[in-house]
């Protein structure tokens, strides 16, 4: 009986809140690519949030691509953060953020960074918190902090320095609804199907 009690009282107190959303993959001529799917996990003292992906491209050659990140978020700040994106069943290019006091020890590839500046508005909280008053977003695959804007009602605009190429992220309930994406091969979009 007291073991029951027990167990009835840490899951009161250990309050879990876990979410999931799906999005479709496809072509700005409406060919779906893929499927992704974001899994965020909110406990009392943390903020997990999970994507993986899965696409496949053939226009002039097959490309099968497969893409998970996976942070953690405590009191507010990116905690840790992994990245892996393989092409056609080989890693193409992976990175570990660990949080260490006052810094972040950051691994992408056989490179060792220290990045010295605050996170708390990272790539993978696009999904669940629309980017308000938000001026910049820090990319866990990139390694590089992205100004955002808003361009009009609940819809932002990410532009990434390297390259110029601006992203546009629609918004609902503070929930994203539809990217639409402007790669250097093609322009996608992310379209939720879930409600």
């Amino acid at each position: 009986m007291n073991k029951a009690l027990c167990f009835l009282f840490f899951l009161i107190t250990y309050s879990v809140n876990a979410q999931t959303l799906d999005y479709n993959i496809i072509t700005s001529e409406n060919k779906k690519l893929g499927i992704l799917n974001v899994t965020k996990v909110q406990d009392n003292n943390s903020l997990q949030i999970i994507i993986k992906s899965d696409a496949e491209i053939d226009e002039f050659i097959k490309i099968d691509i497969k893409y998970e990140l996976n942070c953690t978020y405590k009191n507010n700040q990116l905690f840790s953060s992994t990245f892996l994106f393989n092409q056609n069943g080989k890693v193409h290019s992976a990175s570990k953020i660990t949080k260490t006091g006052n810094y972040y020890l950051v691994n992408k590839g056989s490179k060792n960074i220290k990045y010295c500046s605050k996170i708390d508005y990272s790539g993978a909280l696009l999904y669940f918190k629309e980017p308000k008053n938000i001026a910049f977003v820090f990319s866990e695959s990139n390694i590089i902090v992205k100004p955002i804007k808003s361009i009009g009602l609940h819809t932002y605009q990410i532009t990434n320095p390297t390259n110029g190429q601006k992203n546009e992220y629609y918004y609902k309930n503070g929930v994203l609804q539809k990217a639409v994406i402007h790669h250097t091969l093609m322009t996608f979009n992310l379209i939720k199907t879930n409600e």
